[in-house]
């Protein structure tokens, strides 16, 4: 694997982009290190869910700005953090390195250069082209081995002090290396940005050279004529916006397929918490390390000292400096384990809340708290940093990750058989809204999220189950497809609003009364189901409330054994935005009916608003598509010619239903 190494702070994120564009569309396999002070870690996880697809990565290497503040920079256009190279021993454990200014593209495959036998040359270089008997520091290939074994980063940082410096860190490079620097051809650091200058000042040399090369390898687009500032006279200003403009997603491609769905938040087996009013915590770094699979938050009073910041370069950790106390709340809520690790005063506040939630507490000799008696409480030894690791992981994976208890379909529909319960369901679609997402049949509106999270949290209410997806004990009932969106999208999107309903202790009904048959391995006790789903409305009178091309029962013989049946028509998509005319053709036609409901999110308001009819209102979903497959003994989702199908979003290429009878049930159409 190629071993790269750029430089640079966030405000030169794009142009380090840019570099990292050109390099990834020339070269597969390639690891790129980022030494930088300040680029959010974000940003890296965001690009390695692409690069990992062909075999690539980039590594944030976090430095502290402050080790470089006694460094000349020597003039305007070189800031401190270039001087970051010099530190490439210290920071880098590969022998071979490439590095590169973030005001560089690749132009072309590098496999040639990297497989130069450095064998004991200090490095390789190109010269510069308007100084040349230096060495242009923009672009090095590296003995990385040879460097660390001779301990250079001091005297090359003390170097880089000295008040002479004619060219920042360019000068420092070639008078530590003055002789040992070994020559490349020209094209791996075609310099251009001087055409104007050259020209000008007759330098015909300069301009000779340029124009020999045909094909460069490496463009360095040196002085201040840059081709990203707003107007600049070298000639490959468009090469440089070239690259820019590439999106990620065409760049792998170019490899192979591109699979978006691996472009995806973090998901993490649980949730270490950890507070601290000192940066030094005893073998933080060391855990972070082991538990990949876990995320450590570390929260604080108070602004954050490089020591912890510097942790934010792990995909697993994330910082809270100068923690507000509703952030801090949500955070013990959602911890899993807790960590006394921290050295110096303890914030017993916190403590006490950890003990209340009995959540355990893990410490090592050095660091526990004296005289905390608690019966949940783990010391390890200094040095069993492993054993604690293991018993994080341990502890974790033996307790339920959303500790929610959902009554199963057969318990749900007799508890509704028994007590003539309404009922409201949620699904994912719910969720999504909750946290904020549009849905393919219902925009985001911030007043129907809230409805819908108040409805969850406040648990089984009047006489009305509230029903959750079936999923916290165990999917392996669950078809493939199922277990893999519910621990893969489900779990990980909803990671903070599940934990949040776990912590009512509140008990739910099943989702999946509607939904039991197309996602169930075993299928054989479907039709128990749906038999005692039709008790629900034997011989009852119905009023069905669904989208304008839902039909429920058309076709079929859902509500056979219904004594009559009316039909409310509601938009198909957006319902919500209609739901008072909804609810008032609803209590218009009401009677003495059993109320079933196929409306989406709208449906779940809608049982809740209409608390003061003495019906019974029961959200059914896709209850009908279900029946459809299950009748024809589908083995996976298959649209439906003259309905809406569930899970496909779109209601296309729907055909007319010539049927009077359903014609006559409709009494009302909301549009």
């Amino acid at each position: 694997m190629k071993t790269i190494v750029l430089n640079g702070d966030y405000g030169f994120l794009d142009k380090i982009e840019t570099t990292i564009k050109s390099i990834i569309y020339h070269n597969q396999r390639v690891k790129i290190y980022v030494i930088n002070p300040d680029i959010p870690h974000e940003w890296f996880i965001n690009l390695n869910q692409y690069l990992n697809q062909i075999g690539s990565q980039i590594i944030d290497k976090k430095i502290d700005q402050e080790y470089l503040n006694e460094v000349n920079s020597s003039f305007r256009g070189i800031k401190n953090i270039a001087f970051a190279r010099v530190l490439i021993p210290e920071v880098i454990k590969e022998n071979k390195v490439l590095y590169l200014d973030c005001d560089i593209v690749v132009n072309a495959n590098l496999d040639e250069l990297f497989n130069i036998d450095l064998e004991n040359k200090w490095v390789y270089g190109v010269r510069d082209y308007q100084v040349p008997s230096e060495f242009n520091s923009g672009m090095l290939l590296i003995n990385n081995k040879k460097w660390k074994e001779s301990n250079l980063v001091s005297s090359l940082l003390e170097k880089a002090k000295a008040s002479n410096l004619r060219n920042g860190d360019q000068t420092v490079i070639n008078e530590v290396f003055k002789n040992k620097i070994e020559e490349l051809d020209p094209s791996y650091n075609y310099q251009i940005g001087f055409e104007k200058a050259a020209f000008w000042g007759n330098l015909q040399k300069t301009t000779l050279l340029l124009d020999k090369i045909k094909n460069p390898k490496i463009i360095h687009f040196i002085t201040e004529d840059k081709p990203f500032n707003l107007v600049s006279v070298n000639s490959l200003r468009n090469k440089w916006w070239h690259y820019n403009r590439l999106e990620w997603s065409e760049i792998i491609s170019k490899y192979g397929s591109f699979d978006k769905s691996r472009i995806k938040n973090l998901s993490f087996d649980g949730e270490v918490f950890l507070f601290t009013r000192m940066a030094e915590i005893q073998n933080i770094e060391q855990l972070i390390k082991k538990l990949p699979n876990i995320r450590f938050n570390i929260a604080a009073y108070t602004p954050m000292a490089f020591l912890l910041l510097k942790l934010t370069q792990y995909d697993n950790v994330r910082l809270f400096p100068t923690i507000i106390g509703k952030t801090l709340d949500k955070e013990i809520d959602q911890a899993d384990v807790y960590l006394d690790i921290n050295y110096g005063p303890k914030a017993d506040e916190v403590v006490e809340k950890i003990v209340q939630k009995n959540i355990p507490i893990f410490a090592f000799d050095q660091t526990k708290s004296p005289d905390l008696n608690y019966d949940n409480y783990q010391v390890f030894h200094d040095d069993q940093v492993d054993e604690m690791a293991t018993a994080i992981n341990n502890t974790i994976k033996t307790n339920p990750k959303f500790n929610i208890e959902v009554k199963d379909v057969s318990e749900s529909l007799d508890l509704i058989l028994e007590n003539r319960k309404s009922v409201v369901r949620f699904g994912d679609g719910e969720f999504d809204l909750i946290r904020g997402d549009s849905i393919p049949y219902q925009d985001y509106k911030p007043e129907l999220a809230e409805k819908l999270k108040k409805i969850i949290l406040r648990g089984n209410f009047n006489n009305t189950l509230v029903c959750l997806p079936d999923v916290f004990k165990s999917l392996d009932r669950y078809n493939h497809y199922a277990e893999d969106f519910y621990n893969s999208v489900f779990f990980p999107k909803n990671d903070h609003f599940l934990k949040e309903i776990a912590q009512t202790n509140n008990w739910y009904g099943s989702t999946f009364i509607s939904r039991p048959y197309i996602d169930l391995v075993d299928k054989s006790k479907s039709t128990e189901t749906f038999t005692k789903l039709k008790q629900l409305w034997q011989g009852r009178d119905l009023l069905i409330v669904e989208g304008a091309l839902t039909r429920s029962g058309v076709g079929n013989d859902l509500f056979a054994n219904a004594k009559s049946v009316k039909r409310i028509l509601c938009p198909s998509k957006d319902s919500y935005q209609q739901i008072d005319q909804i609810e008032q053709a609803i209590r218009a036609n009401a009677d003495n009916r059993l109320i079933l409901l196929m409306l989406g999110p709208t449906a779940k308001v809608v049982v809740d608003d209409l608390q003061d009819l003495n019906n019974q209102l029961i959200d059914l979903g896709h209850i009908d598509s279900e029946y459809e497959w299950f009748k024809m003994g589908a083995t996976h989702k298959v649209k439906l010619a003259n309905k809406h199908t569930a899970e496909f979003n779109y209601d296309e290429d729907i055909a007319t239903v010539h049927d009077q009878a359903y014609q006559n049930e409709i009494v009302a159409r909301i549009e």
